[in-house]
């Protein structure tokens, strides 16, 4: 794309750099990826950190992100998630597989999705949160489509131009029906418009086999894998450390039918609180299955079940903060 091209230069330049000095890193351990005097280098993050556990990787192919991927060019670590209900059934009220790659790899991710919502979503989720500071997005909003595009590249816009310029990843949607086909049309335009914009192809990567459910619409636990997993090779490395997994006021999934929505119990990814050390180059895998494997080839079993005294619990109890619909969309949605 030409309007990539000198960011693309600048990262062949340090690649060459790096591999005419490959003794740079000095000290001892893997020092992949860093130089002297210049830390990370960009072009060592163009490399998907997260890999697909063997049995999922043999069927589905995630082709790199079209553009920056977001660890190379963000200035922190606070990573804004924007969805509707494919990116809310990674969401730690259900599978967690989210956090559980993200936070591994530094980042400090907030995911705000919502089944049912269209593009008008990521309005309301910046007028409640965008004051807060953040460094990179992710945004997944077009599963929902009111039939317009000039709506949808309107709203997107306007989203777009409230985050300024900071880095976006701009996922398209799966093409189970033909209008989907126009809203990808305008995901396609605006990745050449905006320079900040990368765009993860979606479309792409849910035709593989085991991906969708028999709606054709929604990730199986296999496919919701797949999607952490996508979305983690195009985030890479947080610049910054360390990582968490961030409190979120958007969880209303009741816009969907009954049983669209991962089970509460269906968790595929077990929760982490380790994380990478961004001080620590990095040259490694994050691979998502039974356990994750990090960057410092650290293994995170499942949680230990302990057996305990009879004792009385107290669930605590979440409210969830006032939202604001800025539009109001179509009564029926996909997801």
């Amino acid at each position: 794309m030409i309007r990539r091209l000198p960011a693309l230069a600048a990262v062949t330049a340090l690649v060459v750099v790096a591999l005419a000095l490959p003794s740079c890193g000095g000290g001892s351990g893997d020092t992949s990826g860093t130089l002297d005097g210049v830390g990370r280098i960009p072009g060592n993050d163009f490399v998907g950190v997260a890999t697909l556990p063997p049995d999922i990787a043999a069927e589905v192919s995630i082709p790199e992100i079209n553009g920056a991927v977001l660890g190379a060019v963000a200035k922190g670590n606070r990573l804004l998630m924007i969805g509707d209900s494919i990116l809310s059934s990674i969401a730690k009220r259900y599978g967690n597989e989210a956090c559980g790659l993200l936070v591994p790899q530094g980042w400090s991710v907030a995911l705000e999705a919502e089944a049912g919502q269209f593009v008008e979503f990521g309005l309301d989720v910046l007028d409640k949160r965008w004051n807060e500071g953040w460094d990179a997005v992710v945004i997944e909003l077009g599963t929902n489509y009111a039939g317009s595009q000039d709506r949808y590249r309107a709203t997107l816009e306007k989203i777009l131009d409230r985050i300024g310029d900071k880095p976006v990843v701009l996922a398209n949607t799966t093409v189970f029906r033909a209008p989907q086909k126009k809203v990808n049309a305008v995901v396609d335009e605006i990745f050449e418009r905006y320079p900040n914009v990368s765009l993860l192809d979606w479309a792409a990567i849910s035709k593989s086999p085991s991906v969708l459910s028999g709606d054709r619409i929604h990730p199986t636990p296999k496919g919701r894998v797949v999607l952490a997993t996508a979305i983690a090779r195009a985030a890479g490395i947080a610049p910054t450390s360390p990582g968490d997994c961030m409190k979120v006021y958007f969880q209303d999934d009741s816009r969907v039918l009954p049983d669209v929505m991962p089970g509460k119990d269906d968790t595929t990814v077990p929760p982490s609180s380790t994380v990478v050390d961004s001080t620590t180059p990095v040259a490694a895998s994050t691979t998502l299955g039974p356990a994750t494997t990090l960057a410092t080839q650290t293994t995170i079993a499942a949680p230990v079940v302990t057996t305990l005294p009879p004792v009385t619990t107290v669930a605590p109890q979440t409210t969830a903060a006032p939202q604001t619909t800025t539009a109001v969309a179509p009564s029926s949605s996909a997801g």
